[in-house]
Order: C-alpha cells, then structure tokens, then sequence
C-alpha cells in the first residue's frame, strides 16, 4: 500500500492559481492532484521525474475524473504553468515530488529496515539462550561436584540468593527505562497504559535509546511551537500501535534490533 501526504497548507494561492487557470472549482483541482499523485507513485522516480511519460500520459491519470466540460490537455498545461510540473529538457517531473511522498518514503526506509532489525533481534535473543543453557549445564554440573564433596564432611548448605528469572529481569529493566521516558515526556497522563504500550513496543525490538531519543524530540518540538496542552499526544497514543514515535526518532544513530511494520500514514501537503 502506498499513499501521499496532503494537508491543509495545500489550500493556497497555488492552488487557486491553478483551478482558476482551469476553470474549476477549488475541489476539483484538489482532485486532480491528488489522481496525479496517487499515479506517481507507480510512474514517477523519487526525484518526480515521470519516466518515459508525455502529456497525453499525464491526463489519462487524471481523465476519469473529469468534467466534461472540463478540457484534460488544457489542464496539463496549467498544471505546467502554475508550477505543479516542471518540465525541463523535455522530461517533466512532478514538482516538490519528496514533499509529497514523504510519509510513503518513510514507510518505505521502515520496511527496509525492517528485516535488518529483525535479524540482528534474533541473532541476539539466539545468543542469549545459547548462552543461558551452557551456563545452566555448568551450574548444574559444578553443583552437583561441590554437594557430593560436602556430603561426607556434613557441612550446612549455603542458601544462595533467588536468581530472577529472565523475564522478572526484563520486567525490571524495562520498568527503570520507561520511568526516564516518562521524566521527560510532555504530557503525563494514564501512566499505566503509557507503559504497556512502552512495553509492546520493546518487545517488538525498538530500543529504550531510540524511544527515549523520541520522546525528547517530541518534547522539544512542543516547546518551540507552544503547542496547546490538549494537542499534546498522550504517551499511550505516542507509543501506540500506529507507531507515531518513529517520525521523531533520529534517523543518523544505528537502528536497534526489530521493529514492528510502520504502517503509519496520512495525507499532507507541500
């Protein structure tokens, strides 16, 4: 599935340029590019240029949807004219073409790195139990050397300390790493839910580094745009299943093991 991203900063002098030119309404040139777009995804590189494509091309995307009193090779150019396509040396290309698939090229980078997390994810947890069951043979093995030795002598048994289970440990590592998530998230609300989601997320191999790094950033971002408290995102919705928190996690540092499918999306605008 692939979408473009459209909001309300498309509703502008641009625009009105260009249902003016055309002669149409406002909503009818919104669907045009909106047909355009959604066919660019298909026929156009990231850069927007349209491969191999003419302007007869162009108006069969749109074509269906069409007025009848509306001429489609007329609208190609306007849509040149007004600055939705650019042609240059005779190759034309959707204008602003990353703008527009921005939340489609993100999702793509996810799927991407999707498959590396997931196996360096499994590469890790293989290790660990490796790991775990020599050690548990050797424990089992020198423990039982040192009790026959000390049978004969009758010396008192030593209590050891209860181990933790693997998944109490996990339990408790998780819990000192969503607290100083929640020290710097903006909008402290329903904390119980807000962990259980932290918690679905870490499991599905996002690190507590890359949701801590997150929350900063959405924090910082609220601040400098003095975003209303009630527009804040709770932390359950922050780290809910449509994954909002990775638009904010930096993109430089390593990926952490596994990921779940960002399937994020929307429609915003240029």
């Amino acid at each position: 599935m692939a979408w473009i991203s459209v909001d309300q900063k498309l509703i502008g002098g641009k625009l009105r340029s260009l249902y003016k030119a055309i002669g149409c309404s406002q909503n009818e040139a919104i669907g045009i590019l909106v047909s355009l777009w959604l066919w660019g995804i298909d026929n156009a590189e990231m850069d927007g240029l349209m491969v191999s494509a003419d302007r007869e091309d162009i108006k069969q995307s749109f074509q269906a949807g069409l007025s009848k009193e509306v001429d489609g090779d007329a609208v190609v150019a306007c849509l040149i004219d007004t600055g939705w396509i650019d042609e240059v040396d005779g190759q034309l290309y959707l204008h602003d073409w990353g703008d527009w698939r921005s939340y489609y090229n993100r999702y793509v980078r996810e799927k991407e790195n999707h498959a590396e997390r997931m196996r360096r994810y499994r590469d890790k947890k293989i290790g660990k139990e490796s790991t775990g069951d020599i050690s548990s043979d050797v424990s089992s093995d020198v423990t039982g050397d040192i009790s026959q030795e000390h049978t004969d002598a009758e010396q008192p048994a030593v209590e050891k300390p209860e181990k933790k289970s693997r998944k109490e440990e996990q339990e408790e590592k998780h819990g000192k790493d969503f607290e100083e998530f929640w020290s710097v998230y903006p909008k402290k609300v329903d904390k119980g839910e807000a962990y259980k989601k932290y918690k679905a997320r870490r499991n599905e191999g996002y690190s507590a580094e890359e949701i801590l790094a997150a929350a900063k950033a959405y924090r910082v971002e609220c601040e400098r745009k003095h975003t209303d408290r009630q527009y804040i995102k709770h932390a359950k919705t922050f780290l809910g299943p449509n994954l909002s928190f990775t638009e904010y996690i930096p993109r430089n540092p390593e990926p952490a093991p596994a990921s779940a499918q960002a399937q994020a999306g929307g429609v915003r605008s240029m």
